[in-house]
């Protein structure tokens, strides 16, 4: 009578391939999941900014708010840096390139976020877009990076969708 003491080639094989399926299956899931969380984080980052700067202009009566069809600019380095510790991929907001719009379009104002992260050499956020976009189902899709991030440096003068600048607030 045999003493066995341990597993046979084949079943140790056979449990390896096993293995091996179940990762092919559940690490692209794992990562697809992780992203999608990062492109969330982006857009509650960018509706943080807006209200943000809401408050900004409603305790400091000297920001003069834009008249028709302007618009003002408040970068993220002016805004209360507590809640924006880094980003979702471990880097650190550009604080230029990273602001809120306030635009007015007849009796009404308009907010818009830009929001943009650099790590390791890279780029990625969201280009200039309302608060009414960041709060659709959808607004995960607006995250791009690299070369697919327009990013716009604002100006005064410049157009920033179709509003022209007319202050850039520093504080």
């Amino acid at each position: 009578m045999m003493n066995k003491h341990g597993f046979t080639l084949i079943e140790l094989l056979a449990t390896i391939s096993i293995l091996a399926l179940l990762m092919l299956v559940a690490v692209p899931n794992v990562m697809s999941t992780i992203d999608k969380n990062k492109q969330s984080t982006y857009v509650e980052d960018a509706k943080r900014m807006i209200t943000l700067a809401e408050y900004e202009v409603r305790s400091n009566t000297s920001i003069e708010l834009p008249t028709n069809g302007n618009c003002i600019v408040i970068p993220l380095g002016s805004l209360d840096l507590t809640d924006f510790t880094e980003g979702p991929e471990g880097g650190s907001y550009d604080l230029t390139n990273s602001y809120v719009t306030i635009a007015r379009s007849g009796n009404n104002y308009i907010y818009s976020a830009a929001i943009v992260e650099n790590f390791d050499g890279n780029k990625r956020g969201i280009p200039l877009t309302t608060r009414d976009d960041l709060n659709k189902e959808n607004a995960k899709n607006k995250v791009a990076s690299g070369s697919e991030l327009s990013i716009v440096t604002p100006k005064v003068g410049s157009k920033l969708n179709g509003y022209t600048v007319t202050n850039i607030i520093d504080s």
